[in-house]
């Protein structure tokens, strides 16, 4: 793949950029194709991994006798301890094939250096996201497309978490149109692999990855 200069991001942000969504698509499954030996491991590891997870977080849910609806704290904490940074691993391996390095399946797990970064990203980015809806709905619909840029800042850019936020948010704002089309772009491949008998998922999801990666590196470098 080329390789794209890396573009100082406060001129970044006061200049502005363009934004292609159909290379960004184009670019995102052909870097799967090319590597989809590797992205469907890690994809069969990450769906293991949440499967686990999941059957952990019910056999602690003492409430499930009840029809009430209850906040499980043991499902809120495993969804921000585990599957924020694992989802990280799609990200580093794009990188990667992205700028022209080999990558394996082992890549999947080697974003344990950013690990409390991503962890405390996931969290207030939830946290303003759910504060945004409950207040006025549209903030919160705005911070969620706002913040897709930020486990890639921290692993590639080794920002902090609110330095990663921050930055996310005035990127995408400068074109949040083109992000927000992205964003409906990529529900509708995972609900095509979602259809897809579920086992499409195991496609969709390392393909989303390669998609937004593609489009930070165009934008970000």
């Amino acid at each position: 793949m080329q390789h794209n200069k890396r573009k100082n991001l406060t001129q970044l942000v006061a200049q502005g950029y363009n934004f292609n969504l159909r290379t960004y698509l184009n670019q995102g499954w052909e870097i799967f194709k090319q590597n989809a030996n590797t992205f469907i491991v890690s994809s069969i590891i990450f769906s293991v991994i949440l499967l686990i997870v999941i059957q952990f977080d019910n056999a602690l849910d003492f409430s499930q006798e009840s029809n009430q609806f209850t906040l499980n704290p043991i499902g809120f904490v495993l969804h921000f301890f585990i599957r924020e940074p694992l989802q990280t691993g799609f990200y580093v391996i794009s990188l990667k094939l992205f700028q022209g390095k080999s990558s394996s399946f082992g890549d999947f797990f080697s974003w344990f250096g950013y690990y409390l970064q991503l962890v405390a990203a996931g969290f207030m980015t939830t946290l303003l996201i759910i504060i945004g809806l409950v207040l006025f709905i549209l903030p919160g619909f705005y911070l969620g497309v706002c913040y897709v840029l930020v486990p890639l800042l921290i692993v590639d850019r080794k920002l902090n978490f609110w330095e990663a936020m921050e930055t996310s948010r005035q990127l995408v704002s400068r074109n949040w149109l083109g992000w927000f089309s992205l964003s409906v772009n990529i529900l509708g491949i995972h609900l095509l692999g979602f259809f897809a008998c579920g086992f499409g998922l195991l496609i969709s999801i390392p393909v989303s990855y390669a998609i937004w990666t593609a489009a930070y590196r165009d934008v970000v470098g």
